[in-house]
C-alpha cells in the first residue's frame, strides 16, 4: 500500500474518533489514535489518558500500565498535510527530560508540578508515585506525523537508555506506518525495547542480502529470558498464532524439566525466535547486550512463560533474533510474509492447526475490534480458559471463539456436510474465504445467535447430527429478514437479553422446533440402504443433503407441518417489526 494512502487511513481514523468523542479537537483525537495503535484498544481508556490543559508542559497523555510495570509519557505533533514538516531539536530535548524529572530528585518535580495545569498535576502525582514508590519503568513516546532526524532520534534515545528504568521512542511518519501495519495485523500495542543479554557473550551474526534481514543466534539464560515476559506481558506474544495453552504435555514437559534437570533444559527446547524491527548493542562491565526495539516472540511463547514461572539461571536457552527493516512498502510487505512463513514452519512442538494459521489474519483482528464495540469478546487466538480469565476476567459477558462463528457462518451458508468434516476444515483455503469475507460485524452476529438459538433445540444425539441441515434451511427461510440491519440489530440485541424479549423471539423456536421434526422424519424414511440402516451420524454426513430435504419438506405429506412453521415464522416477524 503507497505510503500516502497510509496516511490517509491514519487520518480517517482520527476522524472517526472525532466524531465518537464529543468536541475532542484532531491533536487529542490523534493521541486517542496512537494511545489505541500503542496500549490498548479500549477508547474510554485512551481518552482518560489525555492530560489536556493550556499548561500541559509539552505532555499530551499519561499512561500507567500495570501489566507491563511502565509510566508511558507521550508528547503528539498532529500534522495533516501530505508533506512532513521537520520537528525542532529543542522539542525533543525538552521532553527528553521527563525521564529525569519523573524519578529525579523531589525539587526538580515540584517546579514542574506547580507551573502545570491544574489536570496534568494529578496525573503528573500518579506517574511519579508509580515510579518512585512501586519501581515502574518510564517510557517516554514522541510521536509526530512530521519528520525527525534519524540522528536527532537515536541521540537523544540513547541518552534516556542510560538510565536503567527509562527509555525514549520516536516516532516520525515513516514509524507511525510501521505501527500502523502492527495496529491493522493485531500486533497493537508493540512492545518498545528489550535488552538481552547474550550468554557468555557468545553470538552468531548473519545478514541476507535477498531478503534483506539480519539474523543472531545466542544462548541466553533461562531466568533471563523469563524475565521478557515480566517485563512486556502478553504484547510480546502478539504475532503468535496462539496463545498460552496451559498444562498440554510438552508445557508439563517444560516444567519437569526445569524442576528436575534445568541443565538439560538446552538440549530438550527448541529455543525462541524473536522478530524485530531493529537491533543495537552495548557492553556493560563486560556483559554483551543486544538491544531490540519492537520485539515479538512468534515461536517459544510456551517455552518464555514456563522460564518466566519457573526461570533459572542453570537452564539456557537458544535465541534466533532477526530484524526486518521496515522503513518502506516493499519493507513492511516483506515483514509480513516472513513472519507469517516462519511462524507456520517453526511452531510444532506444541500440535498446530489450521485454524491457529488464521489466528492473526486482518480479517480475525479487525473482527475482534469490531465485537468488542458490542461487548463481546472475540477469541481469535487458541489458548486456556485460565488464560482468557487471567487476560480479560469477567469483563465480557459474551464470549466467541473463531471457531464458533465459523461453524455459525458456515452452516447457515455452506452445504451441512461441510460442518460434518471437522471444524479446521473451515479454516482450509477453500472454506475460509467464504466464511469470513469482510462481511458487517452485525451479520456475524446474526449468524452467531441464530445458531445459538437453534442449539437451543437439539434434544438428543440424533437431533444433534441434524443441527447443521436444520440451521442451513431455518436460514434461508428468514434470512434475508434477519439480514437488514434494524432487523439484524433488534435479534442480536434481545438475543443477549432473552427473557426481556422472549415473547417475541418464542415463536422462532417452535418454528424451529417443527424444523426438527421433519428432519427426523426424513432421516428416517431415506436411512435404508443395501447393507442396512445408516445411524443419523453417517446418514447427516451426506452431501448435498439440505437439497433433497427441502424437497421433502415441500412433499403433500408435510403439508401440515410447512403451515405450523409458516405461522410461527410470521408471528416471529411481525412481533419483531412491532417492535421496531
Amino acid at each position: 500500500m503507497p505510503a500516502s494512502y497510509e496516511f490517509d487511513y491514519i487520518k480517517k481514523e482520527v476522524k472517526e474518533i472525532m466524531h465518537q468523542v464529543a468536541g475532542i479537537p484532531p491533536d487529542n483525537a490523534f493521541i486517542v489514535w496512537f494511545l489505541r495503535a500503542f496500549f490498548t484498544d479500549d477508547q474510554a481508556q485512551a481518552v482518560n489518558a489525555l492530560t489536556g490543559g493550556a499548561r500541559d508542559k509539552g505532555i499530551d497523555a499519561i499512561h500507567v500500565d500495570h501489566e507491563a510495570r511502565t509510566v508511558f509519557v507521550v508528547q503528539g505533533k498532529y500534522h495533516q498535510g501530505e508533506k512532513a514538516p521537520n520537528e525542532n531539536r529543542s522539542d525533543l530535548m525538552a521532553f527528553a527530560d521527563y525521564a529525569q524529572i519523573l524519578s529525579g530528585p523531589t525539587p526538580e518535580f515540584k517546579v514542574i508540578l506547580n507551573n502545570a495545569d491544574a489536570n496534568l498535576q494529578g496525573y503528573l502525582e500518579k506517574a511519579r508515585a508509580a515510579v518512585v514508590r512501586n519501581g515502574f519503568r518510564i517510557g517516554l513516546l514522541f510521536v509526530s506525523t512530521g519528520k525527525i532526524s534519524k540522528a536527532h532520534a537515536k541521540e537523544l534515545e540513547e541518552k534516556v537508555a542510560r538510565q536503567d528504568s527509562a527509555s525514549l521512542q520516536i516516532f516520525d511518519r515513516a514509524a507511525l506506518l510501521r505501527l500502523l501495519d502492527d495496529y491493522v495485523e493485531g500486533a497493537a500495542p508493540p512492545v518498545p525495547r528489550l535488552r538481552l543479554p547474550i550468554l557468555k557473550n557468545a553470538e552468531l551474526m548473519r545478514y541476507d542480502g535477498i531478503t534483506k534481514a539480519t539474523s543472531w543466534i545466542f544462548p541466553m539464560s533461562g531466568k533471563e529470558v523469563g524475565k521478557l515476559f515480566h517485563i512486556a506481558g502478553r504484547r510480546l506474544f502478539a504475532r503468535n498464532i496462539r496463545g498460552f495453552l496451559g498444562n498440554t504435555k510438552i508445557n508439563e514437559g517444560m516444567q519437569e524439566t526445569l524442576n528436575g534437570q534445568p541443565e538439560h533444559f538446552w538440549y530438550f527446547n527448541n529455543g525462541v525466535t524473536i522478530i524485530c524491527d531493529t537491533v543495537g548493542s552495548e557492553t556493560v562491565s563486560g556483559q554483551k547486550y543486544l538491544i531490540v526495539t519492537n520485539p515479538q516472540v512468534i515461536n517459544g511463547q510456551q517455552t518464555t512463560r514456563a522460564l518466566a514461572e519457573n526461570g533459572t539461571d542453570e537452564a539456557s536457552v537458544l535465541v534466533k533474533l532477526i530484524a526486518v527493516n521496515r522503513d518502506t512498502p516493499e519493507g513492511r510487505e516483506h515483514y509480513g510474509q516472513l513472519v507469517s512463513q516462519i511462524v507456520s514452519a517453526t511452531n510444532f512442538q506444541n500440535e498446530i492447526r489450521l485454524s491457529d494459521l488464521r489466528a492473526n489474519d486482518e480479517e480475525q483482528v479487525r473482527l475482534e475490534r469490531e465485537l468488542r464495540k458490542w461487548d463481546a469478546l472475540y477469541v481469535r487466538k487458541r489458548q486456556s480458559k485460565a488464560e482468557v480469565r487471567r487476560v480479560h476476567g469477567s469483563k465480557y459477558k459474551l464470549v466467541i471463539k473463531k471457531e464458533d462463528l465459523a461453524r455459525s457462518v458456515a452452516g447457515s451458508l455452506l452445504d451441512p456436510a461441510t460442518l460434518r468434516l471437522g471444524k479446521e476444515n473451515l479454516f482450509d483455503e477453500v472454506n475460509y474465504p467464504k466464511i469470513f469475507n469482510g462481511r458487517p460485524v452485525l451479520e456475524y452476529l446474526t449468524f452467531f445467535w441464530l445458531n445459538h438459538k437453534v442449539g437451543w433445540q437439539v434434544v438428543g444425539s440424533e437431533q444433534g447430527y441434524a443441527r447443521w441441515l436444520v440451521l442451513n434451511f431455518v436460514w434461508s427461510q428468514v434470512g434475508e429478514k434477519l439480514k437488514r440491519p434494524a432487523f439484524a440489530s433488534w435479534f442480536c440485541e434481545s438475543n443477549r437479553n432473552y427473557h426481556a424479549h422472549q415473547t417475541t423471539l418464542y415463536p422462532l423456536l417452535l418454528a424451529m422446533n417443527v424444523v426438527f421434526t421433519v428432519a427426523m422424519d426424513f432421516y428416517r424414511k431415506n436411512r435404508k440402504t443395501d447393507s442396512g440402516n445408516l445411524d443419523a451420524s453417517s446418514f447427516f454426513r451426506h452431501a448435498k443433503l439440505h437439497t433433497h430435504f427441502k424437497e421433502h419438506w415441500s412433499s403433500r405429506a408435510n403439508a401440515g407441518r410447512r403451515k405450523r412453521f409458516d405461522t410461527r415464522l410470521k408471528k416471529f416477524i411481525e412481533g419483531v417489526e412491532a417492535e421496531l
